[in-house]
């Protein structure tokens, strides 16, 4: 399967476009060229907002991981705002290996399920 990317401009503010993107599939290293080529785009149009809408990833792996992390720096750097919703279980399995559930400070909505099969445990001492 492959990544579907579909992006939406929300509208404007302060002259600045605002977009939405939802990713549908998997985000691997066969797709990450065609995702790098997307973000592209929109970040040449220095965007004021991106929310990435995760809620359709059914495969995630370190490469678009690595995207990820370089997007959140990005944003940080050129002062626009990144967020991403509707985490899918495969994204926040790769989050919680890595211990990054917190760098991004996206609100995450975890069901039972997803809260189950998760560590959270980086940054605790063992008794």
């Amino acid at each position: 399967m492959s990544l579907e990317i579909k992006i939406s401009e929300l509208g404007q503010k302060d002259s600045r476009p605002m977009y939405r993107v939802d990713l549908i599939g998997e985000a691997s290293i066969y797709s990450i060229s065609e995702w790098q080529e997307r973000l592209n785009s929109i970040l040449q149009k220095n965007p004021l907002r991106l929310e990435i809408d995760a809620g359709g990833l059914e495969k995630v792996d370190s490469s678009f991981l690595q995207s990820l992390l370089l997007l959140k720096r990005e944003s940080l750097a050129m002062s626009w705002d990144l967020s991403i919703s509707n985490h899918s279980h495969s994204l926040l399995e790769f989050l919680d290996l890595y211990g990054l559930i917190g760098y991004f400070q996206d609100r995450i909505r975890i069901s039972k399920k997803d809260s189950s099969s998760l560590k959270f445990a980086y940054g605790l001492e063992k008794a």
